[in-house]
């Protein structure tokens, strides 16, 4: 299971692959090939890859334009960057794996497996879930004390929060290494030292968003005025129906249903948010969020 001597030293990591190229795919190669390190992004197609390089491009661009980076630096972030659609070509040779795909257990467990095939003695595996249990996870390969969880916030380029998991085998020296790494990337990490569904921040943060839906899905206020209170009153930097559009009102439901399955009841989903994933209009990733549909109807904390 490899010499953590030898593998733990950040000096000695080159290569690191990033599994998927979607938005937060993509977003944390960007960060990582700023930060200097080799980067090979990896996704199921050709198109699919290329759509996420092509979006490493469109932001390196506003960084340049905006004066934050220098030309010849967004040329050097990209020179350190290719894409592959193989699995073995993402990992084979890599330091360190990220996987950031769709957050589904079963579909990043299926991805686990193929890894684990051409997974080198000395990598470490990251997990970039907002709320699977990172313990599971790690079962499926066969160093689980390799196996950390490394949750990004979107879009990876601006969040500088980074929320370090330890799942129940992770060793001491994995937790370590990739609070090092997160570091090494120019991000602020945050320690998680026991693995619980939704961490630190989709613990608070999806029930937040939740309870704004309830209250317009109620008809008790509208959004104009939670938006208010949540900047106002709350002292948040943006509205709950702002944040939901930014982060996804898909990733906020389905972090519900997991909390629903693994706490209770009271975490379910307001009907206004699934009914809004339903329709595909899960926020700026696909378009402009229109205003919700308001029904009557009182809440019933476990329905969807």
């Amino acid at each position: 299971m490899g010499n953590y001597r030898q593998i733990m030293e950040m000096e000695r990591v080159t290569k690191v692959a990033v599994l998927g190229a979607g938005n937060m795919g993509h977003g944390i190669a960007e960060v990582v090939a700023i930060a200097g390190f080799t980067v090979v992004m990896r996704d199921i197609t050709e198109e699919l890859v290329q759509k996420g390089y092509e979006g490493i491009v469109w932001s390196l661009n506003k960084l340049v334009e905006k004066g934050q980076i220098s030309e010849k630096k967004s040329k050097e972030t990209l020179d350190r960057i290719t894409t592959v659609v193989t699995i073995e070509g993402a990992v084979s040779d890599a330091d360190i794996i990220i996987e950031a795909i769709p957050e589904r257990m079963e579909l990043k467990k299926e991805v686990y497996k193929e890894v684990e095939k051409y997974l080198p003695d000395r990598a470490v595996v990251l997990s970039n879930t907002s709320s699977l249990s990172i313990t599971e996870l790690s079962e499926v390969i066969g160093c689980p004390d390799r196996f950390c969880g490394l949750h990004f916030f979107n879009p990876p380029i601006k969040m500088p929060l980074i929320e370090v998991i330890s799942g129940d085998h992770t060793s001491k020296e994995t937790f370590e290494f990739a609070t090092q790494f997160a570091k090494k990337i120019g991000k602020f990490p945050v320690s998680v030292y026991k693995d619980s569904p939704g961490f630190i921040v989709n613990r608070i943060l999806t029930p937040l968003l939740n309870e704004a839906a309830w209250i317009v899905y109620e008809k008790r206020g509208k959004i104009q005025e939670i938006e208010s209170s949540a900047k106002y009153g709350l002292g948040l930097p943006m509205g709950a129906f702002e944040l939901s559009d930014q982060v996804g009102i898909d990733v906020a439901v389905h972090v519900l249903e997991y909390l629903r399955e693994r706490l209770g009841e009271e975490y379910g989903p307001c009907p206004l948010l699934v009914e809004k994933v339903d329709e595909g209009n899960v926020g700026r990733k696909v378009g402009k969020l229109r205003s919700p549909r308001r029904r009557g109807g009182g809440r019933s904390r476990g329905g969807s």
